[in-house]
């Protein structure tokens, strides 16, 4: 597993699942624009625009410590070793629509909104890439604490206008590859009686 690809491969997955679900809502593909939400970037409307604009490191790992972790390898041999707790990550996006009309980017937005409600989590076939094992499971969520200020920094920050956009919280772990050598268990014992 090379989780240093973790990010760009979270993003092509929510761009994917994204995608999929507004073509279920609307009943036609528009076209995912990814990156920094430039005008120019979006040459074919309407459009939904898809940024990770932050990369949170979550509190809770303060208070981990190594876990035992065990599998079986290709032999079918059970190895154990301690690693250090993974490193849990919020990424945070910001989904904006695109569109001629005022009227059509409200009802985009609203449909990607519909569409992310019934995407609650990016696990299995539509997790692709060698980021991933096969239990990792995705939530996402909407960011509730968007402030309009820091909205209107970021737009501003592009040198676009205020657009309809929502924000929203993927959390998934890196793991550390940090672990202790692997444990060898007691497997048998012998007792050894000496008399007189």
């Amino acid at each position: 597993m090379t989780q240093h690809r973790i990010l760009r491969q979270t993003s092509e997955a929510l761009s994917t699942a994204l995608e999929d679900g507004v073509r279920e809502v609307l009943g036609r593909t528009i076209q995912i624009v990814s990156g920094p939400p430039l005008r120019e970037k979006f040459t074919r409307l309407p459009a939904l625009g898809l940024y990770l604009y932050r990369v949170a490191v979550l509190a809770e790992r303060r208070e981990q410590m190594p876990t035992l972790v065990s599998r079986i390898d290709a032999k079918g041999s059970i190895r154990e070793y301690y690693q250090d707790p993974p490193l849990p990550l919020g990424l945070d996006y910001l989904v904006s629509a695109w569109a001629d009309e005022d009227a059509e980017q409200q009802e985009l937005l609203g449909a990607a909104m519909r569409a992310m409600l019934g995407r609650s989590v990016l696990e299995g076939s539509m997790l692709e890439g060698d980021a991933f094992d096969p239990e990792t499971r995705i939530s996402i969520r909407p960011v509730e604490d968007v402030s309009v200020e820091f909205l209107m920094s970021l737009w501003r920050g592009f040198g676009e206008q205020l657009r309809p956009s929502v924000a929203y919280r993927c959390k998934l772990v890196i793991d550390s590859p940090r672990r202790s050598a692997d444990i060898q268990r007691v497997t048998s014992r012998g007792i050894r009686v000496e008399t007189g």
